[in-house]
């Protein structure tokens, strides 16, 4: 006997449906143009979802391989300094060996770590952290504020004070003995308000003379230096001090211009500082500049003479980051650290010094092929 159409409809329901709707109402339900226009909506939008995914994963391909990454930026010469565990490296040097011959590892700007815009940005890591990691030359950028020093890039406050810059460098010494530190100490401006009283030096000797806070340490740790007629200090001379490089002078009606420390570019000083770069494209000039001031530092006797800088940074047209680790795309994938940190482990040799090696944003792998030119003066440099 042959079945019905309505129990054959009532056959193929299912436990949620309704059997008093024919099936074919309920098919003819099902495939509205309202419900292909969702469907359309929602694939286009699952694949955009899948697409923005993939870009992101393939943006931060680099990061995720090598784990060296800083905001985006890939370099294996850059942004860990954390990573490096160099507190006490100049303990294995001789006593007798002048500064001047050494290879020393620095930062730029090296308060600049908390600033957050990208152009004034030049650091990642405290001054502490920098310390720990070998770096053995800070540049210090002050304009008086309120009488007092305090830390800027230009006209950006860092947010710290020449009393944190000077405690930081004195606990080091203190927990670190064997080291020194050597300093740069910019004017970087005009006082900030009109309430000043204190010139730029003045201020300087404030914190070194009466401030109850600072005093006590820089008498013991602040290495005062005569100027061109005295030699350059040898690293016995310097260990557990900071040796200043004086980048000021007093423009008070009455300064004296006294000398603190080494002159600033003056004739003891060999210093290579080419910042300023049109764009990302020009790079390949500043890495010519920096080639030439190691070159330079390799060949020039161990006279005691003169003392060697090399910055890597740049600005102007480009931000610090793409100076140091590169563009993100092939405008210019490798930047000055990585450039530098290459050459100066291909090149390792005895005998010879790169000076100092001045980094924004360094990473473990620079900051110790630096240091590594220093072993031919004892063989070992142990952590």
């Amino acid at each position: 006997m042959q079945a019905s159409p309505i129990k054959d409809t009532v056959t193929m329901l299912l436990p949620h449906q309704d059997p008093r709707v024919p099936l074919q109402r309920r098919h003819r339900h099902l495939h509205t143009p309202r419900s292909h226009r969702q469907f359309a909506i929602l694939t286009v939008l699952t694949g955009a979802g899948i697409m923005m995914l993939l870009y992101v994963l393939l943006s931060l391909a680099p990061c995720l391989v090598s784990g060296v990454c800083y905001k985006g930026y890939e370099s294996d010469y850059s942004f860990n300094a954390n990573a490096a565990r160099n507190p006490s490296w100049m303990r294995h040097l001789p006593d007798d060996l002048n500064i001047t011959s050494l290879s020393i590892p620095g930062t730029h700007d090296t308060m600049t770590y908390s600033i957050k815009k990208f152009h004034l940005q030049c650091q990642n890591w405290n001054l502490t952290t920098q310390l720990n990691a070998g770096l053995r030359y800070v540049d210090i950028r002050a304009r008086v504020k309120d009488d007092h020093l305090h830390i800027f890039h230009a006209s950006e406050p860092t947010g710290y004070s020449y009393q944190d810059v000077l405690l930081a460098l004195f606990a080091f010494l203190d927990a670190n003995p064997s080291e020194t530190i050597i300093m740069r100490l910019k004017r970087e401006g005009g006082p900030i308000g009109h309430r000043n009283k204190r010139s730029f030096q003045d201020a300087f000797n404030y914190a070194r003379l009466h401030d109850p806070v600072t005093q006590p340490g820089a008498a013991k740790h602040l290495f005062l230096y005569n100027g061109s007629a005295m030699p350059i200090p040898t690293l016995g001379q310097l260990r557990s001090k900071v040796f200043i490089l004086q980048n000021w002078k007093d423009t008070s009606p009455h300064g004296k211009n006294e000398v603190y420390g080494l002159e600033w570019e003056g004739p003891q000083m060999i210093l290579e500082d080419r910042f300023i770069i049109p764009s990302p494209s020009h790079l390949e000039y500043k890495w010519e500049a920096i080639h030439e001031a190691l070159e330079k530092a390799n060949a020039d006797p161990l006279d005691n003479k003169h003392l060697y800088l090399a910055h890597l940074s740049a600005s102007i047209g480009v931000l610090p980051i793409e100076a140091a680790a590169g563009t993100k795309n092939e405008t210019y994938p490798r930047g000055m650290n990585d450039k530098t940190g290459a050459w100066l482990e291909k090149n390792l040799k005895g005998g010879v010094r790169t000076g100092i090696v001045i980094f924004d944003f360094p990473g473990r792998r620079g900051i110790e092929a630096v240091i590594d030119w220093n072993r031919h003066f004892t063989g070992s440099l142990g952590k």
